[in-house]
């Protein structure tokens, strides 16, 4: 049976992840409103520029646009909590050297989902941003990829300490 307190440690730090990478994606890649409507720089399928009425007054339209950004936080989230948790787990690297392994596995499982994404975009399945279009797009998602890939480091070590 899982333990109490790994189960609330689990819960705040799942929560905690995910609401970091969703403002990460929201502070890299904003949602501009003006005269026309609002307009999402980060997006998949469509790029949807409804009226601002129907930002205002529709929720299915505003969940549309905010869309890829709750979805691609969870993916995130899942890359940095759950697929590194495991992997590290398995390769059971020395407490020196949890953090750098931790980090790495992060940020190559989120290198490689973009990777899909792109392919995928590439190949006409969906439209959306590519990060290997352009240097400031690659830097864009870097900004967002290297700080969750720290994050999820950190987590490592301190689920160690919580587990020690």
């Amino acid at each position: 049976m899982v333990g109490f307190r790994r189960l609330c440690f689990w819960l705040v730090v799942i929560a905690a992840y995910w609401l970091c990478a969703r403002w990460l994606l929201f502070y890299e890649f904003p949602i501009y409103v003006d005269g026309g409507g609002p307009s999402a720089t980060f997006y998949w399928g469509n790029h949807l520029t409804p009226t601002l009425a129907d930002w205002d007054g529709d929720e299915r339209t505003r969940l549309l646009i905010l869309y890829p950004y709750l979805l691609a936080a969870s993916i995130i989230t899942f890359s940095g909590c759950g697929l590194t948790t495991w992997l590290v787990r398995l390769w059971r690297p020395g407490r020196s050297r949890l953090f750098l392994v931790s980090s790495v596995t992060t940020l190559i499982t989120l290198l490689l989902a973009e990777a899909m994404s792109d392919a995928a975009t590439a190949l006409h399945f969906w439209r959306g941003p590519t990060m290997y279009s352009g240097i400031e797009m690659a830097l864009a998602f870097l900004e967002v990829m290297v700080p969750m890939s720290l994050l999820a480091g950190t987590l490592a070590l301190a689920r160690d300490r919580l587990k020690a």
